[in-house]
């Protein structure tokens, strides 16, 4: 089935006089304002109908519908609109959705007994820990390994020879692959560290975005339109933005009502607390109402970076805004 033809079979969220219809490049949480705008259907009061589909080819069929014109706006990580605007992609970033990096490092408790490493101690000594361990990731080149070698190397350690990566799958795998001691520690977003905690599973050792200051601003996950932007596309991306402006402010003001909300509409069989610690674990990410700045854009390419991702091209943080991304829609939607 084709992105646009799985949009058609979505229910619409209210009558409206404009439809958005959005690709989102995987199921996270961490698309917290997204989620927001959809569960308080803060979509209505701009006259508009939220329509959102999540991509079964992730992020490249996100943004390959976007360029086909059967999405208006994909939501999607930084890294892949790097990846199509260095191919010569149309693609502008209008809105900051995640402005960190939500990842966390999972251990075993027989982590813990074996190494003598508890959450509280410094940073280093955590990374550290982590010699000789074997960590579960969802697939083999992905995102999770990437960030728990450049972990291990942040701290001092080999990333290819001093921890052991295994490719286990889906959350609910790696849940019980540490329960089952096949692996020491897991790499996922939010509620996986909770969930793990509550089973007595794991433990959250390490949170990526709030132990490295690089990691807590740079715009993790992103709103991207199709250029050129119209002036049509451009006042449903402020309408949209203004959506999920209200959601971001409803999370943060009223973080349990809002996160019962999501969990009452989009994941109905998961636990309600653990999508409410995952909500306000997550919450500092939506503060800045989808703004970006050539700081946090800075330390996206410094991270790529670090981490060996080779877009082909070389990018400029500074010289990039109003072409590869911009706040012009974030601004305008703050002011109406």
């Amino acid at each position: 089935m084709t992105i646009a033809a799985a949009l058609l079979l979505l229910p619409t969220l209210a009558s409206a006089e404009e439809t958005v219809r959005i690709a989102q490049g995987f199921a996270s949480l961490s698309f917290l304002p997204l989620w927001g705008a959809r569960a308080l259907n803060s979509f209505a009061p701009q006259g508009l109908t939220g329509t959102v589909v999540v991509s079964p080819g992730g992020d490249p069929a996100a943004l390959a519908a976007l360029d086909a014109g059967d999405v208006d706006l994909a939501a999607v990580g930084t890294e892949s609109v790097l990846r199509a605007a260095a191919k010569g992609q149309p693609f502008e970033i209008v809105y900051n959705l995640m402005s960190k990096v939500t990842l966390e490092v999972v251990v075993a408790p027989s982590f813990l007994e074996k190494t003598g490493v508890k959450p509280g101690d410094p940073l280093q000594k955590r990374i550290a820990a982590l010699k000789g361990a074997t960590i579960g990731v969802a697939a083999v080149g992905g995102t999770q390994e990437t960030a728990a070698r450049w972990l291990v190397a942040k701290g001092g350690l080999d990333p290819k020879s001093d921890i052991s990566i295994a490719q286990v799958g889906s959350p609910l795998a790696l849940q019980a692959a540490l329960e089952n001691k096949r692996i020491d520690a897991f790499v996922l977003s939010p509620p996986e560290g909770y969930l793990a905690t509550k089973s007595g599973a794991g433990t959250i050792l390490i949170s990526l975005g709030d132990d490295f200051p690089l990691l807590a601003n740079q715009p993790y996950l992103v709103l991207v339109a199709k250029k050129p932007i119209n002036d049509k596309a451009s006042a449903l991306i402020v309408k949209t933005a203004q959506a999920m402006q209200a959601a971001s402010t409803a999370l943060l003001k009223n973080p349990e009502p809002t996160a019962q909300a999501i969990q009452k509409q989009f994941f109905v069989k998961a636990d309600p607390g653990a999508i409410d610690a995952a909500v306000k674990s997550l919450n500092s990410g939506v503060a800045g109402g989808g703004k970006l700045d050539v700081q946090a854009f800075q330390n996206q390419l410094v991270f790529s970076k670090e981490v060996g991702t080779n877009f082909g091209k070389e990018f400029d943080a500074a010289a990039s805004q109003n072409d590869l991304w911009t706040n012009s829609f974030v601004e305008r939607a703050a002011q109406k």
